[in-house]
């Protein structure tokens, strides 16, 4: 991205790139920041960390809430050559360890509300590791309030080019332990600006940051992008969702853009604060990181007819919108994960690298500027994830006769029964057309005469039933006999998902050890 740095988003807003002087950049529990505020606030930290010993390269780990820190903690960083460490804050003390570890971070900046969990590793991460504690004052941490020195009479003299390492994005993890994907300025801002053609944006535009920071959902999408277009940030604290909040905000701040992801689409949907709510000014909604189900898009673009909700697909190595469905086909292609975004190739390929044919399903695979560099201490596994500079992606799709991109599920959620592919999230969005039905997903369970079969959880909420001979009938309509499921189990408990609220499948196998 040529000689662009991160600090750009900012640099380019200040007035003296001929910007508005005091255009609001950021909105947190109704106070506002200004570009020239961030811009002087992360000049102050970023010296302060300087002073502190913080060299180009060093890694910092950052445990927090959503808070107005996260844009000096970014700003301030990539100044000086920095690589931010976003810790998804619901993870366990173990879990932040691994993370601490893996990517050989050497500062860990946490929110005075989390200091619990890092007490519990904070024995075995050694003396290299130095801490500095946001909020109330912690024991052995810097106190982040006493980083934003005075700035001196010279500016800082650390070279950043676009090419360093900026950010290490860990995975969720689904299976085993989560991997830092790199990506440096270039990548990131290759992310950020092709979001402004593809989706609209400019400087009128505000965005409402419902995920949390340390998500890609909530770092990347669209965040960056309205910030380097001039618009402005609302971000939403980090607490249980409520639908009539999320309407009251978007009326009070005249929102124009905002991520749902599909749980929280669920809890909008089963309520009524889009009735209740001023939503006139939202001109678009984005749901993703699980296929959405068709009714709800539906159900939405109904009720909000003034702004269609569409679906993206992404991941933490292409941390925006590898896929995108147009708003323009976003009723007739509801379902579909869309088309390339702009900056992207996309394929799907089978066994051997081959293009798969209409309704064939194979693997995703993208070739971009955006993708990550790689894994983070893990040359095989980069070497795993790449094919002649094409990343795999391991999500299973199936391309239409007008080249939109059908999300199938995972590669290794493949069940095979009989020697035939059955791929989860068909049959999950069949069974989630049944009335009653809150959450579904299905797993292989070993079979000694078809190898696999499918085996269906079912989530009903209390009071209510759904009948499996419903659930069969409905299957047996719409899918081949084969893709029914042969065992239901029904639970009222939610489904068991990673922080990022992935289905853990491994975790729902009755042969899971």
């Amino acid at each position: 991205m040529g000689g662009f740095t991160l600090d750009s988003i900012l640099a380019k807003n200040l007035p003296a790139q001929g910007a508005e002087a005091n255009r609001v950049a950021l909105v947190f529990q109704d106070r506002e920041y200004t570009f020239e505020e961030l811009d002087s606030g992360s000049e102050m930290l970023a010296h302060g960390l300087l002073k502190q010993g913080f060299s180009k390269g060093d890694r910092m780990c950052v445990l927090a809430k959503n808070r107005a820190e996260w844009f000096e903690i970014l700003f301030a960083l990539a100044k000086i050559g920095g690589v931010l460490v976003p810790v998804n804050y619901l993870l366990k003390a173990r879990e932040v360890q691994h993370i601490v570890e893996d990517s050989g971070a050497t500062w860990f900046l946490g929110e005075d509300i989390l200091w619990s969990t890092i007490d519990g590793f904070r024995d075995d991460a050694g003396p290299h590791l130095r801490y500095i504690s946001v909020g109330d004052d912690q024991s052995g941490a810097i106190p982040y309030a006493s980083l934003r020195v005075e700035l001196p009479p010279i500016r800082r003299e650390v070279a950043v080019s676009s090419g360093d390492l900026a950010l290490l994005q860990y995975t969720s993890g689904t299976t085993g332990f989560p991997k830092g994907a790199m990506h440096t300025h270039s990548t990131i801002l290759w992310n950020t600006i092709h979001q402004i053609p593809d989706f609209g944006i400019n400087r009128d535009d505000v965005h409402l940051v419902i995920p949390a920071m340390c998500w890609a959902a909530g770092f990347h999408s669209f965040t960056l992008a309205v910030m380097w277009a001039g618009g402005k940030i609302v971000l939403n604290p980090s607490r249980n969702f409520d639908a009539h909040e999320f309407g009251a905000t978007v009326t009070r701040h005249r929102v124009t853009k905002t991520i749902l992801v599909p749980s929280v689409l669920r809890i909008v949907l089963d309520s009524d604060a889009l009735e209740r709510h001023d939503l006139s000014s939202l001109n678009l909604v984005l749901s993703g990181g699980e296929p959405v189900p068709v009714e709800a898009i539906s159900d939405w673009n109904r009720r909000v007819a003034s702004c269609h909700l569409v679906q993206g697909y992404g991941m933490g190595e292409f941390p925006t919108l590898m896929l995108y469905l147009s708003p323009k086909v976003a009723v007739r292609k509801a379902g579909a994960a869309g088309k390339p975004c702009l900056v992207a190739q996309v394929r799907v390929v089978d066994e051997t690298f081959q293009d798969t044919s209409v309704g064939q399903v194979g693997e995703i695979v993208a070739l971009s500027e955006a993708c990550m560099v790689g894994y983070y201490g893990k040359p095989e596994a980069t070497a795993q994830a790449f094919n002649d500079g094409w990343m795999r992606t391991g999500d299973l799709a199936f391309k239409d006769e007008e080249g939109y991109v059908h999300i199938a599920g995972r590669a290794k959620e493949m069940i095979i029964s009989g020697g035939l592919n059955v791929y989860p999230a068909e049959v999950e969005r069949v069974i989630l057309t049944v009335a009653g039905v809150a959450e579904a997903a299905v797993v292989g369970e070993p079979d000694e005469k078809w190898g696999e079969i499918i085996h269906a959880y079912i989530v009903v909420p209390p009071g209510g039933t759904v009948e499996v001979a419903l659930l069969e009938s409905t299957c047996r309509d719409e899918l081949a006999n084969y893709k029914v499921p042969r065992q239901w189990t029904f639970r009222e408990e939610p489904l068991p998902r990673t922080t990022s609220g992935k289905i853990q499948r491994h975790a729902l196998s009755v042969t899971n050890p």
